[in-house]
């Protein structure tokens, strides 16, 4: 009986953590280019429950075949011990790309990258803008939601500094404003393109590209870091000026996924509910006899 409420409580802490994750999902469904997180949940190890055979269960009767050995272990079955949450793995699957009109908007595509084969499982890669973090490390997004700071660097909504193929800040000079700006199916940033007189180079996105992005470790919102720098490649890439990449939550499967959490939860409850009214029922049998 004890076990029972045990397996019950690990339940309920499993699907409380559960109910985090897609509470974030849910708050994040406006996030340009995040990305949900998938909670996986597993079973704690089974124990195969053995008994001593101290008795001949037979009544002394001699079976054929089969010799009474006093002390033989006989198994009568496994125990299950419930369930925890192991991780929570982010879901990189393209999101919508939504036109909003604004120059600094660019999202990235990139569905034709190829599967890579990592440890027997088909895994699909994904590409990520740098970006340059506050204590100077790279950081891995796909927010492409965009500005200019007060230096004429390129930053995200979270102020992180855009890093380009050289894996430099990406800063516009000479007063290149975001309306003079035009970013080219592969990332160049061309400044003046509608003059030919003016015309020039102002920059080069950079894209890396994570060969197995479960590995990635969020550093929180929308940002990510990798163990090893990843590698820099536009090739299988392709950007869209004045679009964004929406999040790829779907509110309403989460809202439902939320209610089935909700209800496993209480189901829990009343299991753990129904052990202790027994254990009660127990208490006040022990005493009455006792």
């Amino acid at each position: 009986m004890i076990r029972g409420l045990y397996s019950a409580a690990s339940g309920m802490f499993a699907l409380e953590r559960r109910q985090e994750a897609l509470s974030d999902n849910l708050a994040n469904a406006q996030t340009p280019g995040y990305k949900k997180d998938d909670t996986v949940l597993r079973a704690f190890p089974n124990l195969l429950m053995q008994r001593i055979r101290d008795f001949n269960e037979k009544g002394n009767i001699p079976i054929p075949g089969a010799p009474f050995i006093p002390g033989q272990p006989v198994q009568i079955g496994e125990l299950y011990n419930g369930v925890y949450v192991q991780e929570r793995i982010p879901s990189f699957n393209q999101g919508t790309l939504v036109q909003s009109g604004n120059p600094l908007d660019i999202a990235i595509e990139d569905q034709s990258l190829p599967t890579q084969l990592i440890n027997g499982k088909q895994v699909k890669p994904a590409a990520f803008f740098m970006v340059q973090m506050p204590d100077g490390t790279t950081g891995y997004t796909r927010n492409g939601k965009w500005d200019l700071d007060s230096a004429g660097n390129l930053v995200t909504s979270e102020g992180y500094r855009i890093l380009g193929a050289n894996q430099q800040p990406i800063q516009l000079t000479d007063s290149i404003s975001k309306e003079d700006l035009h970013i080219s199916a592969d990332g160049q940033l061309i400044a003046y393109a509608s003059d030919p007189a003016r015309t020039k180079i102002a920059g080069q996105i950079g894209i890396a590209i994570a060969e197995n992005p479960n590995e990635l470790r969020r550093l929180g919102g929308n940002t990510y870091q990798a163990a090893n720098p990843l590698p820099i490649n536009n090739q299988g890439v392709s950007f869209h000026q004045g679009f964004i990449e929406q999040s790829n939550v779907d509110p309403g499967q989460t809202m439902t996924e939320m209610m089935m959490t909700v209800r496993g939860y209480e189901a829990n409850q009343k299991v753990i509910t129904a052990y202790n009214g027994s254990l009660e029922q127990l208490y006040s049998v022990g005493k009455i006899n006792g």
